[in-house]
């Protein structure tokens, strides 16, 4: 895959797919969901059907989340992104500096006991999900597996590529 410097943030699309899935959190009675910046493989660069995360926030930098709660959506990015995150989303969100701010710090903070997280487990580590839920538990806040909650949203979604593999040469 190669770099292109296309800008492909559109921002003002940010509050209404943040309230599209905070709508559809409600109904299926969570109180928050995690949307990362990964696919099933956890690659670094990705296609752009599984591009969530710029999708909902705007934010096109290959790294980072977003945590969504019903009143703040948060999206969580490294020393590299806080000009850009700036730059690429909406007021709806708020930057959070990772790893200065934990995510499980974060969610504790603004989730009472008995809430629930929506998370789609092909998206995330079995550490990361294991670290969360360590933090979250004594809490009474539960972490629950989920289909991706961007995909009935996301109506334009470019389809999956299907370019045949090429086998490479053995040492390459």
């Amino acid at each position: 895959m190669f770099q292109t410097f296309e800008v492909t943030s559109r921002p003002e699309q940010g509050p209404p797919r943040l309230a599209a899935l905070r709508a559809a959190l409600a109904r299926a009675g969570m109180d928050a969901c995690l949307v990362p910046h990964a696919d099933a493989w956890q690659g670094e660069y990705l296609a752009p059907c599984d591009e969530r995360l710029a999708w909902l926030t705007g934010f096109t930098g290959s790294a980072g989340f977003a945590a969504i709660t019903a009143t703040e959506a948060g999206v969580f990015i490294d020393g590299r992104y806080r000009l850009q995150v700036r730059a690429q989303v909406a007021p709806d969100f708020t930057p959070v500096h990772w790893p200065e701010v934990k995510l499980g710090d974060w969610l504790a903070a603004r989730l009472a006991e008995g809430s629930k997280i929506a998370y789609d487990p092909w998206l995330h580590t079995i550490d990361e999900v294991e670290t969360l839920d360590r933090r979250l538990a004594p809490g009474g806040i539960t972490l629950v597996p989920a289909p991706d909650p961007i995909a009935p949203l996301w109506t334009d979604r470019p389809a999956r590529p299907d370019a045949p593999l090429t086998a490479r040469p053995r040492g390459f």
